[in-house]
C-alpha cells in the first residue's frame, strides 16, 4: 500500500519537494474540466505536474466531468488525453462524475444514462493507450450507475468515513480516498489523501486490471471553474439576491462586470451555461446584454 494525494486548483501552489519528504507516494492531478477550453485546463495542473516530475512522485490525472450525452463525453475523454500527453509519465486517467455534473444536465434539459456515457468516456481513454479508472462513492454505485457494467475498471473509491476492511470489499478497487481533510507538510489548508493498492496502474508497469482484494457520499467538488458552449434557453426569472446580481460579459466570475440588476427585477433568459461554481443565463437589462448568476434568481 502507498500512500497519496489527490489535487486540483482549490489546493493551491503545493511544495513538492516537500511533500515527498512527508511520505507522499503518488499522486492524481485534476487536469481538465467540462469541454476542450484553454480556461477549463485546471489552472494549478501543470505546476502540479511539473512538481510532481522534478522530484520523482508517480502521478496519474483526473477529469471532472460535464458532459450531457455520449459524444460530449468522447469529446471530454480526448480533451483529457490531449492533456495527458503533455507529460509520459501519465499511464492512467480518471473520470470523476458528481452532482454538478448531474446537475448541470439536468439544467440543460438533458438526462443522460451516466452509466453508457461513462463506459463512453472509459472506452476512449482506453483506445489511446490510457488505463481508465472510475472515481465514484456508494451512493452513485447504488442509485446512479448500472455498476455491474463498470467492475471491469479499476475503482477509486471515495469514501473518507469507511473503514478500510469496509472500502477493501470492493474486487476492483485500486485505490482508496480515505480522508478530505489531509494536512502532509508541503500542502495548505484541507487535502485529499488515498491509499493505493496496485500501484502499477499509476506507473504503467502493468496491462491488467486493478489487483484484487485491496460505501460513502461524494464530496463536493467545488473546483467547478466551468464555461461550457450555451445552450438556449427561453426562461423568466425574477433577481431574489437583496443586493442584486452582476451582469457580466461571459459565464464566468473572472469576466469583467458590466452593470448590475437590482432585486426584484424580472428579466427573459436566452442562453444558458455554467461556470466558475455557477449556472449562468444570457439576457439584457438597460441596454446591456451580458451574463448573470441563476443561482440569485428563481424562475417565474
Amino acid at each position: 500500500m502507498k500512500k497519496g494525494i489527490d489535487v486540483s486548483y482549490a489546493n493551491g501552489k503545493l511544495d513538492w519537494k516537500k511533500l515527498r519528504s512527508a511520505g507522499i507516494e503518488f499522486a492524481v492531478i485534476r487536469s481538465s474540466f467540462g469541454s476542450d477550453d484553454p480556461s477549463q485546463v485546471d489552472s494549478q495542473f501543470r505546476n502540479n505536474a511539473q512538481g510532481c516530475c522534478d522530484n520523482g512522485i508517480p502521478f496519474m490525472t483526473y477529469h471532472f466531468a460535464y458532459f450531457i450525452d455520449k459524444q460530449r463525453a468522447r469529446e471530454e475523454a480526448d480533451f483529457a488525453i490531449r492533456l495527458a500527453k503533455e507529460y509520459p509519465q501519465v499511464k492512467a486517467i480518471a473520470l470523476d462524475i458528481e452532482e454538478d455534473t448531474q446537475r448541470f444536465a439536468s439544467l440543460m434539459g438533458a438526462y443522460p444514462d451516466w452509466t453508457e456515457c461513462a463506459e463512453e468516456f472509459m472506452q476512449r481513454i482506453q483506445q489511446a493507450g490510457y488505463k481508465a479508472v472510475l472515481y465514484t462513492n456508494y451512493s452513485f454505485m447504488t442509485y446512479v450507475y448500472d455498476y455491474d457494467k463498470l467492475k471491469k475498471y479499476p475503482l477509486w473509491l471515495a469514501s473518507p468515513g469507511a473503514s478500510e476492511s469496509t472500502a477493501r470489499q470492493y474486487d476492483n478497487l485500486f485505490m482508496w480516498q480515505y480522508s478530505w481533510t489531509g494536512h502532509p507538510d508541503g500542502s495548505s489548508g484541507d487535502t485529499d489523501m488515498d491509499c493505493c493498492y496496485d500501484m502499477d496502474i499509476i506507473t504503467g508497469k502493468s496491462s491488467t486490471g486493478a489487483s484484487s482484494g485491496t460505501g460513502g457520499q461524494s464530496k463536493p467538488s467545488g473546483n467547478t471553474g466551468q464555461v461550457n458552449p450555451s445552450a438556449p434557453a427561453d426562461m423568466t426569472v425574477q433577481v431574489t439576491s437583496a443586493d442584486g446580481v452582476n451582469v457580466r460579459s461571459g459565464a464566468g466570475l473572472s469576466y469583467n462586470v458590466l452593470g448590475a440588476v437590482p432585486f426584484g427585477t424580472v428579466l427573459h433568459i436566452t442562453r444558458r451555461t455554467s461556470g466558475s461554481g455557477y449556472i449562468w443565463g444570457l439576457t439584457e437589462y438597460s441596454g446591456i446584454k451580458g451574463w448573470i448568476a441563476l443561482e440569485f434568481t428563481e424562475t417565474i
